[in-house]
């Protein structure tokens, strides 16, 4: 099946419009299905020093994180979806470092739901015992992640790729949320897609992608038809996870988003905020996941 034919099938399996649903406090990922941060569960991270301390109910509140009453069908879903990328990243460690475990988050368009998408994804990979997690906030313009998790003003990304004396460990930010690592934005740059699409930012991925063999990288990144940063981010990852919202993702801006990108790539789409599954009707939707090479 090609890419085209396949994001045209996923239009026409949406049906109604997203679920509004109000925010209700809790303990973030305590609730998650398998215990959330499992109780005395270690495992061997690669960044040192203090943890840095997330405020959940922030996430919560910006609907970046599901609350209590949605949080356990949420994390199933998200089980769903991480496990072809997981196996995506695995099956190419014995073909050389093709990067595939380094995964671009993106859309068509803005407000798909695809910052929540990144967090939920990184939280549910963290989970896995043999595995560590490295959210990027790569959307430069809008630093979404950053400012949400309080590291807005923190050296990030852009500051990488204008001094290439920095080293990407000095700038990692090591949370509280399961040991998931942070790469922030950094500071705003007038030339930040030249700076995206640079040597320097291919020689960042490569590291990204070699450096630790047990970490999946996912970069948060702009919509691909808005900014011309996240075209040239696509051509420098493994994998493109495509985050469509039901109901409001037309079919000409999907095909216009996937024919913008490398057909040899593997594009992961997602169906959010769908209505598909009246079993729950949660927060956030229905989490489809249709990959295809």
């Amino acid at each position: 099946m090609s890419k085209l034919k396949a994001a045209l099938d996923l239009l026409k399996r949406q049906t109604q419009p997203p679920v509004k649903q109000s925010v209700v406090p809790h303990n973030g990922f305590d609730a998650v299905a398998d215990g959330g941060l499992a109780a005395g569960r270690k495992k061997r991270v690669t960044v040192e020093g203090p943890r840095y301390a997330v405020d959940q109910q922030k996430l919560i509140k910006a609907g970046l994180l599901a609350p209590l009453d949605h949080a356990v069908p949420v994390a199933d879903e998200f089980r769903r979806i991480k496990r072809p990328l997981i196996q995506n990243a695995r099956s190419s460690q014995d073909t050389g470092p093709d990067c595939m475990n380094v995964i671009m988050i993106t859309s068509a368009l803005p407000n798909a739901g695809k910052t929540f998408c990144s967090i939920n994804l990184a939280v549910s990979i963290s989970l896995e015992r043999e595995l560590n997690v490295l959210l990027v906030d790569a959307d430069v313009g809008k630093r979404h992640i950053s400012r949400e998790i309080g590291l807005v003003e923190a050296p990030g990304l852009i500051d990488l790729l204008l001094d290439d004396t920095l080293r990407i460990d000095e700038l990692l930010v090591r949370t509280d949320l399961n040991d998931i690592q942070i790469l922030p934005a950094g500071r705003h740059h007038p030339q930040a897609t030249e700076l995206l699409a640079s040597e320097r930012m291919s020689r960042i991925i490569d590291e990204l992608a070699s450096r630790y063999s047990d970490r999946i990288v996912l970069l948060d990144s702009p919509p691909l038809l808005i900014t011309s940063e996240a075209q040239a981010l696509a051509g420098q990852v493994g994998q493109i996870a495509l985050i469509v919202e039901a109901g409001e993702t037309t079919q000409q801006s999907l095909l216009q988003t996937i024919e913008v990108l490398d057909s040899d790539k593997a594009i992961n789409i997602i169906l959010n905020k769908s209505r598909h599954s009246s079993q729950f009707g949660y927060y956030g939707g229905d989490y489809g996941y249709y990959g295809y090479e």
